[in-house]
């Protein structure tokens, strides 16, 4: 192995190294780039791509978020292998339209938001210290919450069509508009330019709603007592 090899081997273990030590705040950058560059980008070739690749770079960051144990690991690339090779296999083919997830994704999409999700909330739960990453991964749940029910709002719409509108009672269709309100649903601002109007879009959106306050509840409650308790602890080592 030449020198120019070992140096460029050492680089790539640093940067996996990095990755992996701030994998929290990758991932939250990543969450907020599809969020925030969704709208602008979509309804040609071009902002299908740069989606497709945001989507991607979130289905990496979301495997490697959860890769505490290699059973989890595994469990996340099962769930994000069927959704990467669906925007692989279909890219080329499918028609340009306004759907963040293509519908024979959205499953996988759902499946691999509320795993990491999941995972996520029982790391910070386990957590015994307050740092930089804790708190990355603290803003991540939040934003995963919402794209879970982003998602299924969208499942809710295939299976019950019409069950969102708009004020002057257009049927919701676009993926812009099910992110939209699932964010303004999870924050309780409530704007009313969207409404669900059917009983299992209520009853979703309730439970974002209640998921939402929770959630802040638990987790100002967690980082407080972690932040109260550090203090005691050092006092008692002594």
């Amino acid at each position: 192995m030449t020198k120019a090899q070992t140096q460029e081997d050492n680089i790539i273990f640093r940067l996996i190294d990095r990755i992996r030590k701030r994998k929290f705040s990758y991932l939250t950058k990543s969450l907020l780039l599809l969020i925030i560059a969704y709208p602008y980008v979509q309804g040609d070739m071009g902002g299908q791509i740069i989606l497709s690749l945001l989507a991607t770079l979130v289905m990496i960051m979301s495997v490697i978020a959860v890769g505490d144990k290699k059973s989890h690991t595994v469990i996340a690339l099962i769930l994000a292998a069927p959704w990467f090779l669906l925007l692989l296999l279909k890219f080329p083919f499918i028609p340009i339209d306004n759907s963040l997830l293509i519908k024979d994704e959205i499953l996988f999409a759902f499946l691999l938001f509320a795993y990491t999700t999941y995972r996520i909330f029982i790391h910070i739960i386990k957590s015994r210290d307050i740092t930089t990453e804790i708190l990355s991964a603290s803003i991540c749940v939040y934003l995963l919450i919402g794209l879970t029910w982003a998602t299924l709002y969208v499942i809710i719409n295939m299976f019950y069509p019409g069950s969102f509108v708009d004020t002057d009672g257009n049927a919701i269709q676009d993926g812009p508009d099910f992110l939209f309100f699932s964010y303004v649903t999870l924050t309780t601002v409530g704007y009313g330019n969207i409404e669900a109007i059917t009983d299992q879009a209520r009853s979703l959106a309730s439970i974002e709603a209640l998921c939402g306050q929770l959630y802040l509840t638990i987790m100002v409650a967690r980082l407080v007592g972690l932040h109260i308790s550090k203090p005691k602890n050092k006092e008692s080592a002594a």
